[in-house]
Formats: C-alpha cells, structure tokens, sequence
C-alpha cells in the first residue's frame, strides 16, 4: 500500500516542485551557508554578510573578505550580522563582537567604528543587529540588548573616507536605552523608521519604542499592536507613513489611519516571517513556504495570505528565511539560516510548462482552443487546469484507429487524422467530426504511405487537402469527391536508400507550395494547378546553398514573406532563402543561434522568428538578425525541444514540445518589456598569469580595477588577462560579451560566453580595452574602457633615443673627416678585389680542368702501363712473351684516347695563339658528310641508339675545311651518343645552300637525350665547363669538346646555336659560309678520315650467385669497363671476382655477397667512392670488408678524406699491377689473423685483452649478438633465424660474417653461448644437471650431455666436482 501510495505521489510532488529558483552554496563559492543580510551597491555587485566573513558576488566569483590580524585595514570580525549602503553609495558592515566597519570599495579597506559604552572602561562592543540611515545622514546602530546607537560623522566623513584604521574617536555616537529597566535582556532590534518631525518607531523582538531621532534621549514603549503575542518578526511602514504592518509567527498585523487588521498566514508557528520593501512600491512577504509580492495598499486590503495568492513556492527545506531583496534585473535574493543564498527568476512566469516527463512529438491547438499533445503514438486532448492527457475519440473506435501520425482541423471543424494501421499497416486517412466521431476511413492511394516520423496536411484556400506522404509522394484530396490525386517529385530524390519522409509544407502568396525532407527542399511551382518540382540541395562547390539537406521546419518572413524563406535543418542552423536569387544564407552559432538543430519555426504577432533547439528557445529580430536566447533557467520545460513539435494557436499563444513536456506562452508577456541596458565591470587583472590586486606589492593597482581607468605597465608586463562580467544574475552562464583591444584588435571581438580577453607579448605603446555585455545578445552596454599604456624598455625611451642622436652626431663628423679617404681605399680594394676574384675563378677552374683530365689521362695510361709492366716482369722469368689480342686491343684504344685528348688540348693552344685559319680544299662534301656519319655506326649499334643522316643533296662540291668540320662534326655527333640513353634517336641533317638565295651550309645535330637544364645552356660553349661538375656524375668528359667546337666554327666564319628541353633532347645547330664550286677537272683525291675513336663494349655485370664457403672474393668497382676487365685479369687466377658498374651497384653487391675485399674508384657516377665506402662501413653486415680505394687524385687531402671515410688503402692511378697484388694480399691476411685472434679471444675471454681497434665495431656486433641470445637463453626453439631476424639481418649475411669473424657457424655460436652460460650455473651448485640444461635451453638432456663432454672434455654432472678436468 505504502508502495501504491509512493507510485500515486511521486508524480505529484515532483509537479510541485518550485521552478525559476537557483541556489548558491559554499559549493559555488559561498564562505558559509549562514546568511545574516543582503545588498547591491551602484555597480551591481551583491554583497553578503555572512558568519564567515563579507562577500561580494559578480554572478560568477565570490571574493570573500576577512578579518587579518596583521593588517589594520581588514574586516574588524570574520561575523558580519548586517549590512548598510549609505546616500553617498558606501557600504557599511556590522559585526556579531567587533562593532562597525566602513568599507572603501576603491582601496578595498575598512574603517573601524566600536560600538560600546564609551563610559564604562573596558567595555566591549555590542553585538550589531541592524543598520540604518536617518534623513540628516547619521548612521543608526541596533543591537541584541534593547540599545540603540546614533552615530554622527563630522563633514570630512560624510561623503568621504578617513586616513587611519580606527575612526571610533573622531565620529560622535549617542546611545539610547529602549527599556532602561531591561537593559542586558537580549532583544534584537529589527526595524526603525524616521519621521520627517523628528519622530521615529524602533521595533525589537516584543515592542515598539518612540524615539526622536533628531535630539535622542530617552524611549517611549508604545502599547502592543497585537497584546496576545510579543514575538514580533518584522515590521514595516511606507514612505508614505500611512501604512506599517508588523509580522508574527502566524500572521500579520497592518494598521492604516487608525483602522487595524489582522492577516492570516496559511501555516501555523513560522520560525521566522520576513517583510521587507523590495522596490518603492511593493513589499515582499517570506515564509519558509512561499513568498508573496504586493503593495502595501493590497496587503493590507488582504484577510489572509494563502499558497494560491503566492508570487513564487519557496524551495524546500530552508529552515528560516533570514533576509530578502530584488536586485536591479528583478530577481529576488533570500537568504537562509544555513542554507546559502536562493535566487528567483520571475521571468519565468512568463513561460507556462505542462506534462513533465513527457516527450510530446506532435502539437496541435484546434479552432475552439483546445490542445492536443502527441505522445507514443496517438494524439491526447491537454487538460491545462489539471495537467492531464484526456482522450478525446470515440471510446468504442479499434486500437488501431486511435493512433495517429498527424492531425489537423479543417475549416468546417472536422479532424483528419494521418494513420497507418499497425496490424494491417494500411495507410489511410481518418476523419473524424468535431467531437470526435468517426466519420469515414480514406485508404491511400497504392505506394503511398504515411512517414513513421514526418508528415504533414494542409487545407488550401480551396478546400481541398494536400498530403506530404514518403519517397517523393504528394497527395491532394478532394473532401467533396472524396478523391486522391497523386503527384510525385521522386526523381529529385535518391532512387533508393531509407525512406525519405515529409517533414513540412508551407504554401507562399505566389501559390508555391514548399515542402521539407530529409534529403533537400523541394519547391512545387502552381502547385494547385500544375506543379513544377525543383529541388534545393548542399554542394560543397557553392557556398550559397543550402547548408544541410535535413530540413525540419519552413516559414516564410513574416516582413517580407514574397522575398525571404526560413528554413530550419537539423545541423545546419538556420537558413534564409531568398526567393529571387535562390542563395541561402547560414546562420549558426557564430550569429548567436544557440545550436545547429533547429527543430521548429513559428512567428509571433511582432514579426519575430521563434525557434526550439537542442540548446533551448531563441527568439530572432529578422531585420537585425540578433538572437536572444530562452533556457530552462528562464521557465522552460527543459533546454531539448523534440522533431515536428511545435504550433500557434489561433490566438497567437506559442506552443514548443520537449523531452520533458509542453511550454505555452505568449511572446507580448516574454518580450513586451523593453528591456534596460545592463551595467558591466572588469572585475580582474593578471599580469604575467599573476592575478593582481590593490595589495599586490608591484603597485600596478592603486584601486580596484573596476575603479580604474588606466594601467601603467613596464615592458616585461605585457602578457595581459582581463575578466569581466555583466551585472545581470538572471543567468550568468548565458551573458555575452563583446571586448576590442584598440591598436590591437580591428573590430570587436564577440567572445560569446567567454568572459575572459587574453592579450600576449604587447609591444609597448597606448592602448584602449573596451568590452561590452548584454543578458539577451540584443541589448547591450554601454562599453567600459581601460586605458593601457606599456612602457618601453630602457633603451627604447626618448631620453635614450636622444642620447643615441648625440653619440651618432659625435661620430658622425669623426667618419665625414675620412669619407674622401675612405672612397679612395674602398676603389682600390673594388679593383683588387675583382682582380683576386678573376684570379680566384681562373685557379678554381685550372683546379678543375687539370682534376678532370688528370683522371682522363690516368685512366688510359693505367690500362697501357698495366700491360707493360706485366710484359717487363713476365719477360725477366719467361723465354718467350705472347701478348694477346684482347691485350693489344686495349693498349689501342687507350692510347687512341689518350692521343685525342691530346690533340684536342693542342687544338685549343692553337685556337688561342691564333695559329688556326681557315684551309680550304675542293671535293664532294656531301660524300664527306655520308662517309663521316656512317663512321658512327658501329658505336650507336653498341649503345642500342637510332643513328640517322639525312642531307638535302646527294652531291655537292664546294670548297671547305674538312679537318675543322670533321671535329665540328665528331665532338657534336660523340656527344649526342654519349647523352643519349639507349633506346633513342639520333639524328644528323645537313642543308646545303641554294643559290642565290644562301651561300650558308646548315648542319642539325638532334637527340633525344636527357637534355640541359636552362641554367646551363649559357655557359656550356665556355671551355672546361661541365653541367655536372660533380665526382660522382653519370657522363665522363674534360670540358674541351663543346668550346672546341664554337672555337672551330669561329674560325670558320660560321655561327652555332643550341636548342635544349630538360629531359626531352638537345638539338645544336651550326651554319657554316660555303662557297658553291664546280667539280675539278682532274680526278679529286679521296678524302681518308681517321678513324673514329673505338669505343669499348660495356661489359655486363655477372649474376650474383652465392659464393662458396672457403674461397675468398673480391669485388671490383668501376665505371670504366676496361679498367674492370683489366683489374679481374689481375686476380683472375687467385679470387672470385664480381663486377660492379658504380657505388650503388657495387653497395648492393657488397651487401648481398659479402666479398672477402673491395677494389673501388673513386669517381664513378650516382654514387662516388667516399660515399660506397661510408655507406659500406657504417653497415652492421658490411663494415669488416676491407676497401681498397683507385684514384687519379693522388693530393694528401683526398687520401685523408678517403681513410676517414673507412677506406683501407690507396693507390694512385696509374698503378703497378705487382703493388696492387701486394696489397690486395697482405690486407686479406692482416683481417684474416685478426679474426683469428678474435676468435681465440671469445672462446678464452680474458679481460686483460685489449680489442684492437680495427675490431671495435665487430666486437660490439658479437655483444650485441650474445645480448640477443641470452634474452632468449630458455627458449629451446630460438634458431639461427629467430637470431637473423632479431639482428635485422639475412641467414646468409648473418652466417657469412660470424664465419669471418669467429670461424664458426651461427649454429656453433648460440650453443657455445648456452654451454658457456650452462658452466656458471653448474659451478654455482645450487641446480640439478636437467635444470641447468633447462636453464639454458637444451630440451635434450643426452645432447646436451654429449656437447658439453665435447667441449669441456667431462660429463655435466662431473664438471662441478673438485678436481673435474676440461679442456
């Protein structure tokens, strides 16, 4: 029963609980709970006396003052009973035991006034009850102990401050006894009110006394307001002196003109009935219960007080109401003993709230103005006086029936009800008449259906229904003919997917009909007649378009309804169509809307927009665009609205649906009234992330800072934190703010919510902070300004900038005495500058050249010297010397080389001596070109290069050079090949001249190469000039070639010209002068041309194979294939060879193979010999290799470069092939003894021994090894793979370079690993044999005993037995 009883009025007690009330507790702040009295002083800030010191209260901070022993200038008594603002604004603090405090709200100190027997010696202070000002200014004093006290301040204090701690002395105070017989009986005085003849009535807890305020002397007790009671409460008379009321503990007692009257209260025995004024025209009346509000006249026209009658229900459990007030914005503030403060917003009376706890999805108000809600799935007429759903269809109708998805009202009072039976799921449309009858059932056409979530009917002006149904369908019915006609605009939407419902109909003046869904905004053009669809939709490409397709809700401005459409999405914000130009403009949080999910739209009868979201009511001014924002703080059913909730009624009233029930109002009662600027304050400083205040020992502060107008700051305090708040406590948390930094900001910054500006790193120099607040983001205040001024540092003040002028004047006429010297020197250093620059750049490119063909010369002279000094040894031991005819062949070629090189360097010191002319002969130069391009042949066929020739005659005589031209046309043809990869063309054209017109030969040389870089071109006809100057650059070549050839063609009188594109080919054009001849007479000899210069077959790398186990190998680097060829036929017979054609071929090679040495040169292209050799050592698998380094460069720095790199040796080219032998040798035997030695050395450690430093790195290879399997020293199945992969190396290497290093196998190496380890443990004694071989990972215990005994010469369990033997 008692569970019954709990079910049946938990509803009702939680719809009883008061709404519009918010607490503040020692949780938000608050110093203590117990509240003795309230106040707001000029600038809005509430103060509160409290048992635990003074507060003031901002809306978000409580700053909390207290009593400080050691400064003289706090709070005389942590106790504040009573407060008191005084005509000049000041506010004034009684104490429980340390008498009256003034307090200077600039400096933030307080001024002491004792309020004891100034007679009597020793006397204490008396505990202060109340506080208040007569007409003439003097402060009144009301204690505990029927005594009050007058205190007069002389003129220098009445509007103004004193200058020491204590002013007790310097004010005059008059006590008055009330019941001189009753003196030290404890009786709080409560209330005192002044006449303007002198008279004034003083209420304490059981009388009233009369008292002449103006020449106090003595108290009058007058006869008792109600004799059968003396607990008075309060008491209370107006300005007017007419009225004056009194409080029990059960009623109140008014008197008017002598009339007397008595008004009940609806409890019995109140601890405590407060009444205070509240404004100038009304009184507020508080009990533990309720508080009402009326004027005097009204209360005292009153027989009785009752819950009905109330203004607001108090919370519950406040034990006593201790004090009340109404700030500036009309909330009302109580106080409570214990309980914190409560503050009421009775704006929220303007919002009426039914059904909690239940979320509505439909509204709908019909023409008689009743109101139904739709939750689950049917539709409930809302009873409003008793907050009940009712049924309001026929009883009798089938439970399928009763749902609905949608209902309206036509114009002739019947309901159409949209249902989808949920047994049959049959879609039909229901009317019923105005009583809720059945009147008949419509099935729908077939397709049709109604949405689970969205649909929408409307009447138009013809009568006849319009129906927004699922998936692109719109159904119009004919009541009359009781007909459907079906128009679809499904090939706007998506062909498949979920189903796309209707969300909203709305029809314009233009008689376009609008409809929303979830995939757009569909527009029907004459709808009525013959519609025409189109569709609005996002896209990402256009800005103006719609934001989201979701769209919930549509209305058209209801200013400018032909122009402008609102459109609500569901998380896009709101939307603004215009009609004409088909863009939309977005509205969103930015603009003040409080959340992207706009719910619902209705307008009101002034023209503005309401709108529910997820964030609560805003309201929105469509000319100004601004919000202002409704919560649940404000009255609402809650801060979350639901889809397809919302109406207005024919009456104009407002309905919104929410998770938590209905909220009706009526937008002239919510913002009729105009609402009044709000004042705001800064009401922090932090300078450098320290919060500053008047006492802060910096001095930036010589007030507060809601006093202050401007800072002086240095200029190491310019990281600025600036707090301030609006003085509008409706709800704090909603108050926006506006701030701009002058000399900073460009415009004003809309901080939201944020109450806060930070300003960082400041330059010094003025500035002007400015912020502005408003409670509703529509009316704002007037902006407060603080001046900044940062100062500069000291050497940046005028004073130092002048004494910068002094010392740069001073110096400047000492530099004017040497000016003219100074020109003078600065031209001979210009000149000899150039002169050491010319200087510089022909060293640099002398450097350069002879490098370069210092490693050209070496390279043949190496490969003709090589074989002689073979054929001088061989001769010494052999009787008979054959030579080879590969061996010949080479000597050729590299002596042809080296004699063209030769001649080109002789062809160049002619050409500068001016030893060249021109010497001309007669002869068929068209043959000589044929002849000459087919000399070529051979070389493209071995470089698989497309060579073509093509000239414009077949026969051509005329006089020329053909010496100049035939190196013309070799260097440019040699080129060609050399730069062009195999695969692509070549191509030589020769125009001859056509008389008259030209007497010029045009020679096109053209490939498709890999071309010159736009940089290059202009410098590429400059002698020893190479695009790729680089050691390690892909083309071999001196430079010589292309300067010869524009030299040549100088000479010749010709011009040339170079076409090139960057990785497309290179075209040079030469035009040569030629003189036209007929052939001679006398047969013309035959020009015989050298022979080209032969060009060696590329020698294609070896396959790499695995090399055996014994053999040593050696692997040779060179991108001279001769050079390789004539290197492997010096250790042909000894090593294995491999061949690699540069460093990163060769790198590869090295890491795959692992060669016993390198044999490698130093300039080679991609990757030169320095780079191999650092990439080879730095290689955990590769840095044991030695490498012997080739080199033309023979200079002491390159040698030392190349050892730091990690080489091992060096020989200059050209080289003897015995030296390299030699070395080649004694290198692989100097590795091969120190393996041998660091083999002994791990398999005999001994820390005496010192690893050379050729083996540092392998040392901390084999530590680092031996690290990896004694991690998995247990583990039976960690194999020589698991080791390579923990080591990130192959099996092979892995296995190859232990075999170097150890002369062991991988295998060998883990188990000599685990027996070294078995050995410890069995000399430590303290495990059997098996756990031992457990231990280190031999899950065999005969094998493990059988290489133990191999190793150590004795069985396991012998080996720690006192004289056991090992080997």
């Amino acid at each position: 029963m008692r569970f019954l009883y709990l079910l049946v009025c938990l509803p009702l007690l939680s719809f009883g609980q008061p709404k519009g009330w918010q607490e503040l507790t020692i949780s938000d702040g608050l110093s203590q709970g117990m509240i003795f009295d309230l106040k707001q002083d000029r600038k809005g800030f509430i103060w509160i006396a409290t048992k635990d010191g003074l507060n003031r209260y901002d809306g978000h901070n409580f700053t909390v003052f207290t009593h400080d022993p050691y400064n003289d200038f706090t709070l005389s008594d942590n106790s504040c009973s009573t407060l008191l603002i005084d005509r000049h604004q000041r506010l004034w603090v009684g104490t429980v035991n340390k008498g009256l405090n003034l307090f200077d709200d600039r400096t933030q100190r307080f001024y002491h006034i004792d309020i004891s027997d100034q007679a009597a010696p020793d006397a204490g202070n008396y505990e202060i009850c109340l506080l208040t000002e007569d007409p003439a200014g003097n402060i009144w004093v009301g204690t505990d102990k029927n005594k009050v006290f007058k205190v007069s301040l002389p003129a220098p204090l009445q509007a103004h401050y004193p200058d020491r701690p204590n002013v007790t002395r310097q004010v005059s105070i008059s006590p008055v006894a009330l019941d001189r017989a009753d003196i030290n009986t404890e009786n709080n005085t409560n209330y005192v009110s002044f006449h303007p003849n002198g008279e004034a009535f003083v209420c304490t807890s059981d009388a009233i006394y009369a008292i002449n305020w103006q020449r106090p002397a003595g108290a009058t007790k007058l006869p008792a307001f109600d004799p059968a009671s003396v607990d008075m409460h309060s008491m209370y008379e107006d300005p007017a002196h007419q009225f004056r009321f009194v409080t029990y503990s059960d009623r109140i007692v008014g008197w008017y003109r002598g009339q007397r009257k008595t008004i009940w209260l609806p409890g019995k025995d109140y601890f405590s009935v407060k009444l205070r004024p509240i404004d100038s025209l009304q009184v507020a009346v508080a009990t533990t219960d309720h508080l009402w509000i009326l004027s005097p006249a009204a209360l005292f026209g009153q027989d009785s007080l009752s819950a009905r009658t109330a203004f607001a229900q108090l919370p519950p459990n406040l034990y006593s109401v201790t004090n009340l007030m109404k700030d500036r914005t009309d909330n009302i503030w109580i106080g409570t003993s214990g309980y914190g403060l409560r503050k009421f917003n009775p704006r929220i009376k303007s919002f009426q709230t039914y059904l909690p706890r239940t979320s509505l999805s439909g509204l709908y108000v019909d023409r008689q103005g009743r109101t139904y809600v739709r939750y689950t799935y049917a539709y409930a007429r809302l009873d409003r006086a008793t907050n009940q759903m009712l049924p309001f269809l026929d009883a009798d109708l089938p439970a399928a029936d009763k749902r609905q998805r949608y209902l309206m009202q036509d114009r002739r009072g019947d309901f159409w009800a949209s249902n989808v039976n949920f047994q049959t799921h049959e879609a039909s449309l229901i009317r019923f008449s105005g009583n809720g009858q059945l009147i008949k059932k419509y099935p729908l056409p077939a397709q049709a259906d109604f949405g689970f979530y969205g649909n929408q009917t409307i009447e138009a002006k013809d009568g006849q229904l319009w129906l927004g149904c699922t998936n692109g369908q719109l159904l119009r019915f004919n009541p009359v003919t009781e007909t459907f006609t079906v128009f679809s605009y499904q090939s706007l939407l998506p062909r498949s997917g979920a189903e796309i419902e209707t969300y909203s109909l709305c029809e314009d003046r233009s008689g376009t009909l609008w409809i929303g869904t979830q995939q757009g905004l569909v527009k029907a053009r004459h709808y009525q007649t013959k519609p025409a669809f189109s569709i609005y939709k996002n896209s990402k490409k256009d800005r103006h378009s719609l934001s989201n397709d979701f769209v919930l809700s549509v209305i058209n401005d209801p200013r400018q309804p032909d122009r402008y459409l609102w459109v609500a999405t569901k998380g896009g914000g709101l939307e603004r169509l215009d009609k004409q130009t088909g863009q939309f403009m977005h509205i969103t949080e930015e603009q003040g809307l409080p959340n992207k999910v706009v719910y619902g739209l209705l307008a009101d009868e002034f023209g503005m927009l309401w709108m529910s979201t997820n964030r609560g009511l805003a309201q929105l001014d469509p000319q100004t665009l601004r919000f202002k924002t409704y919560t649940k703080a404000d009255g609402l059913q809650d801060d979350e609205f639901n889809t397809s909730s919302y109406v207005r009624s024919p009456t104009g009233e407002l309905l919104f649906g929410g998770v938590n029930g209905l909220t009706t109002f009526r937008a002239s009662e919510v913002a009729g009234t105009s609402q009044k600027r709000p004042l705001i304050h800064i009401i922090g400083l932090r300078v450098n992330n320290k919060t500053v205040s008047v006492a802060d020992p910096a001095a930036i502060l010589t007030q507060t800072i809601d006093y202050t107008d401007r800072l002086e700051l240095a200029h190491n305090q310019n990281l600025l934190t600036l707090e301030f708040s609006v003085m509008d406590f409706t709800n704090s948390a909603k108050n926006r703010y506006r701030y701009r930094m002058e000399g900073i900001d460009q415009d004003w910054v809309e901080a939201g919510t944020t109450r806060f500006a930070n300003y960082a790193q400041l330059p010094d120099g003025y500035y002007t902070f400015r912020v502005m607040g408003s409670a509703d983001g529509q009316t704002w205040s007037e902006p407060v300004a603080l001046r900044i001024r940062i100062h500069p540092p000291v050497y940046r003040t005028w004073w130092a900038y002048l004494l910068y002028a002094l010392a740069a004047g001073l110096l400047g006429w000492q530099l004017y005495r040497f000016q003219t010297q100074r020109w003078k020197l600065q031209q001979r250093l210009r000149f000899e500058q150039q002169e050491a620059t010319r200087l510089a750049e022909l060293d640099a490119l002398k450097t350069r050249f002879f490098t370069t063909i210092s490693h050209e010369f070496r390279t043949p002279l190496t490969l003709i010297l090589g074989p002689l000094t073979d054929l001088k040894r061989r001769f010494q031991t052999e009787s008979t010397v054959t030579l080879t005819q590969q061996t010949v062949a080479l000597m050729e070629r590299s002596s042809n080389r080296l004699l063209s090189l030769i001649n080109q360097l002789l062809d160049l010191s002619k050409l500068e001596a001016g030893q060249f002319r021109p010497e001309p002969e007669r002869g068929d130069i068209a043959a000589f070109f044929q002849l000459l391009a087919h000399s070529f042949d051979a070389l493209a066929r071995d470089r698989q290069i497309r060579l073509s020739f093509r000239q414009t005659a077949t026969e051509c005589w005329a006089d020329f050079d053909a010496d100049k031209i035939e190196k013309i046309v070799t260097n440019l043809l040699a080129n060609a090949l050399k730069f062009t990869p195999a695969g692509q063309d070549v191509c030589l054209t020769v125009s001859y001249p056509e008389p008259p017109r030209t007497d010029r030969l045009q020679l096109t040389v053209a490939d498709t190469g890999i071309g010159i870089a736009p940089d290059h071109l202009p410098h590429i006809f400059e002698r020893f000039y190479q695009a790729d100057g680089k050691a390690n650059r892909l083309y071999e070549g001196t430079g010589i070639g292309l300067a010869l050839v524009s030299e040549l063609v100088a000479v010749l009188g010709g011009t040339i010209d170079v076409a090139s594109t960057h990785g497309a080919g290179t075209t040079f054009t030469v035009w040569l002068p030629l003189p036209s001849a007929g052939p001679p007479v006398p047969a013309q000899p035959v020009v015989v041309l050298p022979e080209p210069e032969p060009t060696a077959v590329p020698v294609l790398p070896e396959p790499a194979v695995p090399l055996g186990e014994s053999a040593d190998s050696l692997l040779i680097i060179d991108d001279n294939a001769d050079i390789r060829a004539y290197v492997r036929s010096v250790f042909d017979d000894q090593y294995q060879i491999i061949e690699a054609e540069d460093g990163y071929d060769g790198l590869d090679k090295a890491t795959a193979l692992l060669p016993s040495l390198v044999i490698c040169d130093l300039m080679m292209p991609r990757l030169d010999g320095f780079g191999f050799c650092q990439a080879l050592k730095t290689q955990e698998a590769t840095s044991h290799i030695p490498v012997v380094m080739l080199t033309a460069r023979s200079t002491v720095e390159k040698r030392i470069e190349g050892f730091e790199r990690g080489a091992d040796d060096y020989l200059t080219k050209p080289f003897n092939r015995v030296e390299l032998q030699t070395r080649v040798r004694n290198l692989i035997r100097q590795r091969q003894r120190l393996y041998e030695w660091f083999a002994t050395r791990l398999s005999t450690p001994s820390a005496s021994l010192l690893v050379p430093a050729p083996l540092t790195a392998e040392q901390r290879f084999i530590d680092r090894l031996t690290a990896l399997v004694m991690q998995h020293l247990d583990d039976t199945d960690f194999s020589v793979e698991a080791l390579a992969e923990a080591a990130n190396l192959s099996r092979m290497q892995l296995h190859r370079k232990l075999k170097a290093l150890t002369n062991s196998t991988a295998t060998n190496f883990i188990r000599d690993i685990r027996l070294d380890q078995a050995t410890r443990l069995l000399r430590q004694g303290d495990q059997s044999v098996t756990q031992v071989a457990y231990a280190v990972g031999f899950d065999n215990l005969s094998y493990f005993a059988r290489v133990f005994q191999e190793k150590y010469g004795v069985l396991p369990s012998q080996y720690r037995k006192p004289g056991a033997a090992t080997v």
